[in-house]
């Protein structure tokens, strides 16, 4: 059983769904402020700042100075970058409407020589590339359409029992021609060991540009895809009480279990799980034990039985993940993003599905809303 530890076309006539939620959601709000050198006091020119899991990010000019507009209402993870200085990010909350100045000092960052070599004739450094890609991007058949631009950024280090750690220098270059989307990674930390893999990082998503309409037609089927049954797709539907019209199918289960299902489950519903009378958001998710969590709208994808290495059983016409919390309550924010840092350890689908699959916090099908935060 293999888990992980949760941090978080068209014709001119059509709309995409990022676009549909813009329409939704006119009034937003505005980041600014400026970065300077920790050191010196200078203004830093080419700092990134952006939305941790958006589109929305942007570059400081010759004063140091950024505005970051268009950011809707709720909690949010303002990230800045920049090569040669450490990377740093603020938890916040804004109103509609608002005007908000976040001012930044960068450290600046000395890299060992070592750490910048790249080992490109070194067999054991792709073997561990191939899996990392295997474990980060993951293994599903949009995983295929995958490709890492710059590689040579990354290091890799194993321990005799078994632990696999993976660093970068640089942020990660992430190509998806599955999806169409460009993705900047700021990795911050990557370990695997038996069958837990956790990572966390910082990612800004960027719309590929597709050649006709044909490939944004197929980018749009692609990402519907791999966002229904996703477990931002669940955190949704809980949050907005529509777990049966979403297709999802609830249990609980009293405790923890090494093999699933088990036959100390009963059914559950998002009135047990999320207090929905408070007005106030983010939301708090709390339950014990370990949540069964059945979506009933799709059926398994053949790799997914190879990656659980059961291959005695056909792929059934439904998907089944578990949830169980690190941490209690946690905090789901109104776009179904966890906020807490390794704040649950997801198994079964939810799992298997990775960085391949993933679609930005704006990204929202036909007939979803996100719930504005106040």
């Amino acid at each position: 059983m293999h888990f992980i530890i949760l941090f978080l076309a068209f014709g001119p006539c059509q709309t995409t769904g990022e676009e549909r939620l813009q329409e939704s959601q006119p009034v937003t709000s505005v980041f600014e402020g400026r970065i300077l050198n920790a050191e010196t006091g200078e203004p830093l020119l080419g700092a990134h700042v952006f939305l941790s899991g958006t589109t929305l990010g942007t570059v400081t000019n010759a004063a140091g100075r950024y505005r970051l507009s268009g950011v809707p209402s709720g909690a949010h993870r303002l990230t800045v970058s920049m090569i040669g200085f450490g990377r740093t990010a603020v938890d916040t909350l804004i109103q509609p409407g608002v005007t908000r100045s976040i001012d930044f000092e960068l450290e600046p960052r000395i890299y060992d020589m070592e750490e910048l070599t790249v080992r490109e004739f070194d067999k054991d450094w792709k073997k561990d590339l191939e899996r990392f890609i295997r474990l980060f991007i993951g293994t599903s058949a949009r995983a295929d359409s995958v490709v890492i631009a710059n590689p040579e950024v990354l290091s890799f280090s194993s321990t005799w029992w078994g632990r696999f750690i993976a660093e970068a220098y640089r942020p990660l270059v992430i190509e998806n021609y599955a999806l169409g989307y460009r993705i900047t990674y700021f990795l911050e930390d990557f370990r695997h060991s038996g069958t837990v893999t956790r990572w966390d990082g910082e990612s800004l998503f960027e719309q590929m540009a597709p050649g006709d309409s044909l490939q944004s037609a197929v980018w749009e089927k692609n990402r519907k895809e791999a966002f229904y049954g996703s477990l931002r797709h669940f955190l949704l539907a809980l949050i907005q009480d529509h777990i049966d019209e979403e297709g999802f199918i609830l249990y609980r289960h009293r405790r923890s279990a090494q093999h699933f299902p088990t036959r100390d489950r009963f059914r559950t519903s998002s009135g047990r799980l999320i207090d929905h009378s408070d007005e106030g958001r983010p939301f708090k998710f709390s339950f014990s034990g370990r949540l069964e969590i059945i979506y009933t709208k799709a059926g398994e994808d053949e790799r997914y039985i190879r990656w659980e290495r059961n291959r005695s059983r056909r792929p059934a016409d439904r998907q089944t993940s578990y949830l169980e919390l690190n941490e209690r309550p946690l905090t789901i924010d109104g776009a179904g993003e966890i906020l807490e840092t390794y704040g649950a350890t997801r198994f079964g689908y939810f799992s298997f599905l990775r960085i391949a699959d993933k679609t930005p916090r704006e990204y929202l099908p036909d007939g979803l809303t996100i719930r504005e935060s106040h």
